[in-house]
């Protein structure tokens, strides 16, 4: 009896104590935050590519102090006012840039870029009756900073437009020689140089796609069109007399800097998360619904 009555206590005890925590709070720790969309973060990474230009022509300007003007092209062996000088080059450098992805399919970001040129500056050699004249036309350096928007097709790959600023270097330079007749018994020989370098600034626009081909890379091939306006030499200056008069012909060259770019890149990505694991199907589905 006694063996019973302590068995059903016990018992007793053991509901009461079951109920009594049962009524208690949960203390289980909250689920842990999940982690950032795959694209969202900062990458680094290199570029290649081709560079040709858009406007081929150098614009010549001459100016005679003479009356009448009849001497204005034969100080110069009556060159032509275009010159056709195309540049077709390759292009290389680095890019930084930061990702935001918003949901499941739309990115906003930044990128800057810098690049060199290499291999192709245009150049163009003219000669006339009683001269010659060389022309050249090149760009050493292209840079961008730009903002990009772009939609997700799916979790790995992105399409995207982009358009910002804009900045290089461009150089001009024309040099004329040779032997002008100037009148009956006035003949000039000289040689002159006319040379122009300068760091441009402008715009650019363009697009491409990028597809994250393992967890932290990705690769991307991009269009882009920059305008870097004008540049201007300061001119050159022949003195001479014809028919014993005094005259003063100048000339200048002025080119734009504008071209296309085509290129790939490969970028680093330094984010929080880390991109869906490419044959995780699972996962996959997941994020698609």
């Amino acid at each position: 009896m006694k063996r019973l009555l302590i068995t059903t206590a016990a018992v007793m005890a053991s509901i009461a104590t079951s109920a009594h925590a049962a009524d208690l709070p949960s203390v289980k720790a909250p689920p842990e935050p999940p982690p950032p969309p795959a694209w969202t973060g900062f990458y680094l990474g290199a570029n290649g590519g081709y560079d040709w230009s858009i406007t081929n022509t150098i614009q010549q300007t001459y100016l005679e102090t003479l009356p009448g003007g009849f001497a204005t092209h034969a100080a110069l062996g009556y060159l032509p006012v275009l010159q056709s000088v195309r540049t077709h080059e390759f292009i290389g450098g680095g890019q930084v840039g930061w990702n935001y992805q918003w949901g499941k399919h739309l990115l906003i970001g930044l990128e800057a870029d810098i690049q060199g040129l290499t291999g192709g500056d245009g150049t163009a050699n003219l000669i006339s009756t009683n001269s010659a004249a060389s022309f050249f036309k090149g760009q050493g350096s292209l840079g961008t900073v730009r903002a990009r928007l772009g939609y997700l097709v799916n979790p790995v790959f992105l399409i995207y437009g982009t358009g910002g600023f804009a900045y290089g270097q461009g150089t001009l330079s024309t040099n004329y020689f040779g032997i002008w007749t100037l009148a009956p018994k006035n003949v000039l020989s000289a040689q002159l140089n006319d040379y122009e370098t300068q760091t441009l600034t402008g715009y650019s626009v363009g697009g491409g796609a990028e597809w994250q081909f393992l967890p932290k890379w990705s690769v991307k091939a991009e269009y882009l069109y920059y305008n870097l306006g004008s540049v201007q030499t300061p001119g050159v200056q022949l003195n001479y007399k014809s028919g014993g008069i005094a005259a003063i012909t100048t000339a200048r060259s002025n080119a734009r800097f504008d071209g296309s770019v085509v290129r790939i890149g490969v970028n680093y990505h330094i984010k929080w998360g880390g991109a869906p694991k490419l044959f995780d199907v699972e996962k996959i589905d997941k994020l698609i619904d």
